[in-house]
C-alpha cells in the first residue's frame, strides 16, 4: 500500500488515517489477525492514539477497513514511513484482493475517544447518535439561554451562523470527545 499522502493538518493537531483492503477469497480470518497485528506495532510509535478496527461486513462492506489515529501529520508520517509499517504492507499482499485504498477522515467518527493504542470496534450507530445527542442538548441550550435574548433582532442566518461557530468546535473538541471518554465502557458493550 502506498504512503498516504501528508493530510493538511496544523502542527499539533490530531489526523486519522483510514485504510481499507478487501480479503482474498477465503483470507477474511487471516486478513483480521495481521489488522491487530498492524495496529500493535503502529500502537509502539510515538504519537499514536489509537487505532479502529472494522471487520468485513458483506455485503455492506466487504473489505477490512483499518482507521489509525496520530496525534499530529508528523507522528503519522513517522509511522507511515517506517520499515515496519512497510514490511506488514508486503505481508498482507497474499491476503488482499485488489488494490488498498488509503484516505484521512474528519468528523464525529474521528473524535470518539478509545482507549490510547488499543483496537476498539466502533460503537453502534445508535450509540454514536446518542452520544451526539447527550452533548449537543446542554451547549444547544446555553446557548439559547445566554445570546437568545441578544440576537433576536439579527437575520436568522446570522443567529445560525454565530451559535453554529460556537457549538461546532465545543462539540468536536471537548463535548464528544468528553462525554465519550466517561462512557467509554457503553460504547464497547456489545449491543
Amino acid at each position: 500500500m502506498p504512503v498516504t499522502d501528508s493530510p493538511e493538518a496544523a502542527p499539533g493537531l490530531p489526523v486519522t488515517v483510514v485504510l481499507s483492503r478487501r480479503p482474498a477469497p477465503g483470507r477474511d480470518g487471516e486478513l483480521l489477525e495481521w489488522a491487530h497485528g498492524i495496529v500493535d506495532a503502529a500502537g509502539r510509535f510515538p504519537g499514536h492514539l489509537g487505532a479502529q478496527i472494522y471487520p468485513p461486513e458483506a455485503p455492506d462492506c466487504p473489505d477490512l477497513v483499518v482507521a489509525f489515529s496520530f496525534a499530529s501529520a508528523d507522528a503519522l508520517s513517522v509511522w507511515e514511513h517506517s520499515p515496519e509499517r512497510r514490511d506488514l504492507l508486503e505481508n498482507a499482499e497474499r491476503l488482499v484482493d485488489g488494490e488498498a485504498r488509503a484516505h484521512t477522515v474528519s468528523g464525529f467518527e474521528g473524535i470518539f475517544a478509545h482507549a490510547p493504542g488499543a483496537a476498539v470496534v466502533p460503537p453502534p450507530r445508535w450509540k454514536t447518535a446518542t452520544v451526539i445527542a447527550l452533548a449537543l442538548y446542554p451547549i444547544s441550550l446555553l446557548v439559547s439561554w445566554l445570546l437568545g435574548p441578544h440576537l433576536a433582532s439579527w437575520n436568522v442566518a446570522l443567529r445560525v451562523l454565530v451559535t453554529t461557530a460556537i457549538v461546532v468546535p465545543y462539540m468536536s473538541w471537548l463535548g464528544v470527545p468528553w462525554l465519550s471518554q466517561r462512557l467509554r465502557r457503553w460504547l464497547s458493550a456489545a449491543s
